[in-house]
């Protein structure tokens, strides 16, 4: 008789946040104590509640205080290993932020500090992730091709 063997698989959402060509970025801080401290990345968080875009915008709103609305496009998918075995689905999304004005963001205890930033500010910044470094690059390079 043979076993039936599966993997637990969670979906994280990130968005990249455009504003004047720049794209937000968190720090997070020692909220868990899971080795992320000072480490850079975006926000978003898990999907769970059959709404993507209501997780997304929810996640973000948490951990920025900013109220986002479509649209958003997708930008890429990604699929890791965390060391819990637990393999994780990512997907980014994209927003372009046309406020005139620079937002108040208002931080959760999972972050200390945001920044936003450009091309040249990235080599500065040590990421949560590969794949998080990639798309922000990415993005940058698209709407600032000569920088």
């Amino acid at each position: 008789m043979s076993v039936f063997k599966h993997k637990l698989l969670a979906v994280m959402q990130h968005l990249v946040i455009i504003r004047q060509g720049k794209v937000l970025l968190l720090q997070y801080s020692a909220y868990r104590g899971k080795g992320v401290e000072g480490l850079w990345g975006l926000p978003g968080g898990h999907y769970i509640s059959g709404n993507p875009l209501q997780d997304l915008f929810r996640e973000v709103w948490e951990e920025t205080g900013l109220r986002l609305d479509v649209p958003v496009k997708l930008l890429r998918t990604y699929v890791v290993t965390f060391p819990d075995g637990i393999d994780r689905f990512g997907v980014f999304y994209l927003h372009n932020m046309r406020a005139p004005v620079s937002p108040e963001i208002k931080l959760s205890s999972e972050h200390n500090a945001f920044a936003w930033v450009t091309r040249s500010e990235l080599k500065d910044k040590p990421f949560i992730g590969p794949y998080h470094k990639s798309v922000v690059e990415d993005v940058l390079k698209s709407i600032n091709p000569g920088l």
